[in-house]
């Protein structure tokens, strides 16, 4: 329970609302536990690309983290929405999805009636810069819509950043949620943790909009009100209105979603005969170990398949087992040499399944480091192909499982010395050709050192310079934009799109999730791995060589063991 003289922060943009917020989410997240805040609520852009970090954040403070997201509409006008529940929470996330997927990468539109058909378990706060409820024409329609799908659930959000243009939009605002029967809610937009990061997001600002610093005009924010401020300024700012701040604590109080509740789901496929998950991993696992051993399959590796099927089905990672079975199917019946690597090599079901090519058995390897009781982890099986024909298998899974149950993990492109300097030398209005000499000399470097700056001829005594070199190192380790990993996958029983919102990738053919592979494994979701691999494509080669040549047919699993002239000519080092 929420009590007492405090408020709540509705609308709070990390700098995962890539180029606008200036503070990272556990920055925001430990500056509110500080000043006594109890709850926020994180409201990146059209995403929820941080909420992992801040979630991760509050629960180690005891924090109550409020998940929602700023989505801008088919009018590039804004509405902050707010998961309630679970359902809720899926909600918002389909919704982003459809936002994101019908974009160009980096932007994101929904249509008002979207909003309104995924409305269930959200919360509307309807106002600030670019909304339709401040400003003009009147939002009749729109308000008619919002209020009959949101019901008491919408709000109209009364913001004050200390601007003189503020009194007539509020006053106007006012007008019309008396009109519309909607209740008023106080709120700031906040884009960093103090007041020493509003130069830093002025710099975004000039990065995002394309403009050097002294010609950005109203493109960059006209003061440092956007901070995430104390109880008691924020009470000072709305002691006029008393019940639009206490609303802020009913709203708090009415978000009862966290990412705890989400309890994923690896797909099952569709199995014969009614058959469970674990009976049929059992029967292919011991099909398999009947062909990697012809002549009978030895007590101890029937003692440790039965242990290692025992841990699997009560930890219920049996899906995840028949999934890359399903995939190392695929690639040997389109002839795609693959081989899983890692720890699981140390797993006799890998081994009999054929997603393994050594016998750890006979190696004397330990389970224990691949799944663990203990550890409670899900494994993690990366599977290695041939690099030449990954994008086949890349598209086998999307066409198995389809776009709304199967997407690529996402990298998360962050500013390293050259780019910040970069980015900051040209907001700050340096000469191009004097940032690239800079920018040429950091290649070595962890941070922005004043010596590299010296040395590519930008002296210390320079405000510009001495600028660069602060707003530089701050910007490092910021979040830049979305790329995709080399080849994670995440899979759901249930959409995907209910867990995390899926957008487009630059490259053709490829979606991709708003969370990278950290995220998963904070939130223990599985991630399939399926890696381009140029030595299996060489290994492929030569195998199709032997065999033509020599009638020789060899596999990964088949290599011989122990050839003494290959090992002869390896301590020649002659390889």
């Amino acid at each position: 329970m929420i009590t007492g003289t405090e408020y709540a922060p509705l609308w709070c943009k990390s700098n995962y609302s890539f180029l606008e917020g200036a503070s990272h989410p556990d920055e925001l997240v430990e500056e509110a536990h500080s000043l006594g805040v109890r709850a926020l609520a994180l409201t990146d852009r059209d995403g929820v690309y941080g909420v992992v970090r801040a979630h991760t954040k509050a629960r180690e403070l005891g924090l109550k983290l409020i998940v929602g997201a700023q989505m801008t509409l088919e009018d590039s006008s804004q509405l902050v929405l707010l998961a309630t529940s679970r359902r809720g929470y899926g909600n918002l996330c389909q919704l982003i999805t459809v936002g994101r997927r019908r974009s160009a990468k980096g932007q994101s539109r929904v249509r008002w009636i979207e909003v309104c058909e995924h409305a269930t378990d959200l919360l509307a706060l309807w106002g600030g810069d670019g909304s339709l409820l401040g400003g003009e024409p009147e939002p009749d329609l729109v308000a008619e819509r919002l209020k009959s799908a949101f019901g008491e659930r919408l709000y109209a959000m009364l913001v004050r950043h200390r601007r003189a243009e503020e009194v007539a939009i509020e006053r106007r605002l006012r007008q019309r949620a008396q009109r519309y029967g909607i209740a008023t809610v106080a709120a700031n937009e906040v884009l960093y943790h103090h007041k020493g990061r509003r130069p830093l997001q002025d710099i975004l600002s000039c990065v995002r909009e394309k403009v050097p610093l002294a010609l950005a005009g109203r493109r960059i924010k006209p003061n440092d009100e956007h901070d995430l401020k104390a109880p008691y300024t924020f009470q000072s700012l709305f002691a006029d209105d008393p019940r639009s701040l206490a609303r802020t604590l009913e709203i708090a109080e009415a978000c009862q979603f966290s990412l705890d509740q989400l309890h994923y789901r690896y797909p099952s496929e569709r199995l014969p005969d009614g058959s469970t998950s674990a009976q049929w991993l059992r029967r292919l696992t011991f099909e398999g170990a009947l062909e990697r051993y012809p002549e009978g399959i030895p007590d101890d590796v029937v003692r440790q398949l039965e242990k290692e099927l025992g841990l699997i089905e009560e930890l219920d990672y049996c899906g995840y087992f028949l999934t890359m079975h399903e995939i190392v199917g695929f690639c040997r019946a389109e002839r795609i040499l693959c081989q899983g690597r890692g720890s699981a090599a140390n797993s006799a079901v890998c081994y009999c399944l054929g997603l393994t090519a050594v016998d750890p058995v006979r190696m004397g390897l330990l389970f224990e480091r691949f799944i663990s009781r203990e550890r409670a982890e899900p494994p993690d099986i990366d599977l290695d192909i041939e690099h030449e024909r990954r994008e086949e298998v890349i598209q086998f899974v999307y066409q198995k499982y389809g776009r709304t149950h199967a997407a690529m993990v996402a990298n998360v492109i962050r500013y390293r010395p050259k780019s910040a300097v970069r980015d900051v030398g040209k907001a700050l209005g340096i000469p191009e050709t004097a940032v690239d000499r800079v920018a040429r000399l950091l290649n070595r470097y962890d941070s922005v050192e004043a010596e590299v700056l010296e040395q590519g001829g930008l002296g210390r005594d320079h405000t510009a310079h001495q600028h660069l070199l602060r707003l530089a190192n701050e910007l490092l380790d910021f979040p830049r934009h979305l790329s995709i990993h080399p080849g994670g996958f995440l899979l759901g029983h249930e959409p995907v799109s209910q867990i995390v919102p899926i957008e487009n990738a630059t490259m053709p053919g490829r979606t991709v999730i708003q969370w990278d592979k950290d995220d998963l494994e904070e939130l223990n979701l599985f991630k399939v791995d399926l890696l381009g691999l140029g030595a299996l494509t060489m290994l492929h080669r030569i195998f199709d060589l032997l065999k033509a040549q020599r009638s020789i047919r060899l596999a990964m699993a088949t290599l011989p063991a122990n050839d003494e002239p290959t090992y002869e000519m390896i301590r020649r080092a002659d390889t």
